[in-house]
């Protein structure tokens, strides 16, 4: 089927629906209908809702078999503005409500009554749908739940679901039907569309998903979707996308607060607990699937935030630099040259007899690492008049450090000096990669960075988006995006609940 788009109801687009929905939905000239599985608590509810809202162009009609319009309200107050009174259905188990003062002529029970139904049969539910359907060009219909409505129709529920299927279609409308269980029936094979929600955990962090399984007449882009229900409402999680900024603006300094020092970017201060402490070691777990460009915002912002407060900057990279981590040439579009050159020192092993020659490069071996660092630290210590200085290092490759004992007794020393000394550092280790002698007593580096750093974020990918969460402070999972809307490089964050 090779349905058109249809140009007579305006989808107002929000990004918070997966794209194959979107493109079901403003299909021309024919109804379409989904099926929405899942355990208890997957969220099926709040995604049924939030297309409610989000296709403002369509009438919605709410019929559920769970939940009574006064608590559906306080449950999603936005659906306040969007879903009127007389188009929520109640099939609940029937409440008389108590005589009230202020309807003395029983105008209030009435229209109450009017919306809560008891269906003696399933013609007469059909027969309900229908006249509403009826009144509106383009009505988006809820129920929740089917199982509830169907009950033990045996071989009859087929019959009306084809029918009720089939009835959808040829009125334009749009169906979403919740389902109360994961199981296949007949109604699988009849719908247009079918998606099983799952709420799950990564590290005893709670994540959700959102599985595509049948998407009729339209292109599935992937598989399964990442989700969250922040602030009560659906929100799927895009797919990470390396985009280049619009603008370009000269670095604005985030402020410190307190004792802590800002990364140069809010919303990570926050999963620091308000900024990073002197003379601290921090930890940035990545896996190994994880693109550069996803988190080098985070490097950039630390490195610009620092340099603009007249504060010294220390690099070490695998790849030097040239690195997709510092991103040198993003660096001159936020700062001065003088100040990069005046204020920062990328520490490269030596690579060629021809390497770049800049103020900014000093040169290291493989034996000189932590000699080479903390005398450079005390030279930008005196031009900065001993204000803190941030030191970004990868411990990638630690091409430094001969063999995993020499490793550990160099890292030991370096942690001592960090310690008793204006430095903060950032360690950025790959994860998958890291495990230098898995037969060591002291097992994976990763792990003994871990053991010792005052702080420790992860960074992970999960169907092709990014996340981050603390381990140390520990927190929830958060969805993390890169964010140039202020003309330079920044990460947002959205809890996942």
């Amino acid at each position: 089927m090779n349905a058109k788009k249809s140009k007579g109801a305006k989808i107002y687009r929000k990004n918070i629906i997966p794209p194959e929905i979107m493109d079901a939905f403003e299909l021309k000239d024919t109804g379409y209908n989904i099926l929405l599985k899942g355990k208890a608590g997957a969220g099926k509810t709040t995604f049924a809702l939030t297309l409610l809202d989000v296709f403002k162009d369509f009438e919605p009609i709410y019929l559920s078999t769970r939940v009574a319009p006064l608590s559906l309200f306080s449950q999603f107050p936005w659906l306040k503005k969007r879903l009127k009174t007389e188009n929520i259905i109640d099939a609940t188990r029937t409440y008389i409500p108590p005589a009230n003062r202020q309807d003395p002529d029983g105008t209030l029970m009435k229209a109450h009554l009017m919306r809560t139904i008891r269906f003696s049969s399933i013609p007469e539910f059909l027969k309900i749908v229908y006249e509403k359907i009826a009144q509106y060009e383009h009505p988006i219909i809820v129920i929740d739940s089917w199982d509830a409505i169907m009950g033990q129709e045996g071989e009859n529920k087929e019959n009306i679901e084809t029918l009720f299927s089939e009835f959808v279609r040829q009125t334009n409308a749009k169906l979403i039907l919740i389902a109360e269980s994961d199981e296949i029936g007949f109604l699988d094979y009849i719908v247009d569309g079918i998606f099983t929600l799952r709420d799950d955990s990564v590290d005893g962090r709670t994540i959700r998903t959102i599985e595509v399984n049948k998407i009729r007449a339209i292109e599935r882009n992937q598989k399964k979707y990442v989700f969250t229900l922040f602030n009560n409402k659906f929100q799927y999680l895009k797919p990470f996308q390396d985009i280049k900024p619009t603008e370009i603006l000269p670095w604005n300094t985030t402020s410190d607060t307190d004792d802590l020092f800002s990364t140069g970017n809010k919303s990570l201060d926050r999963l620091y607990h308000g900024g990073l402490k002197q003379g601290t070691f921090n930890l940035l777990e990545i896996e190994s699937n994880v693109p550069i460009t996803s988190y080098s915002p985070i490097v950039i912002a630390m490195i610009c935030n620092y340099i603009q407060q007249n504060r010294g900057i220390i690099v070490h990279t695998t790849d030097g630099i040239n690195s997709e981590l510092i991103d040198k040439k993003r660096l001159f579009l936020h700062l001065k040259t003088d100040a990069i050159s005046k204020n920062m020192r990328i520490l490269m092993e030596k690579l060629s007899d021809r390497n770049e020659i800049r103020p900014y490069i000093t040169q290291i071996d493989k034996e000189n690492f932590n000699e080479i660092f903390f005398d450079t630290y005390a030279k930008l210590s005196s031009i900065t008049k001993f204000q803190p200085v941030f030191a970004a290092v990868s411990y990638n490759t630690l091409t430094f450090m001969v063999d995993f004992n020499k490793a550990i007794s160099k890292f030991d020393e370096h942690i001592t000096k960090i310690r008793n000394s204006n430095v903060i550092e950032l360690g950025i280790i790959n994860s998958t990669r890291s495990a230098i002698n898995a037969s060591s007593p002291l097992g994976t580096l990763t792990n003994d960075l871990s053991y010792v750093a005052d702080t420790h974020l992860k960074i992970l990918e999960q169907n092709g988006a990014i996340f981050i969460y603390g381990i140390k402070p520990r927190t929830q999972l958060y969805y993390m995006e890169n964010d140039f809307s202020l003309g330079y490089p920044q990460i947002s964050l959205i809890p996942i609940v």
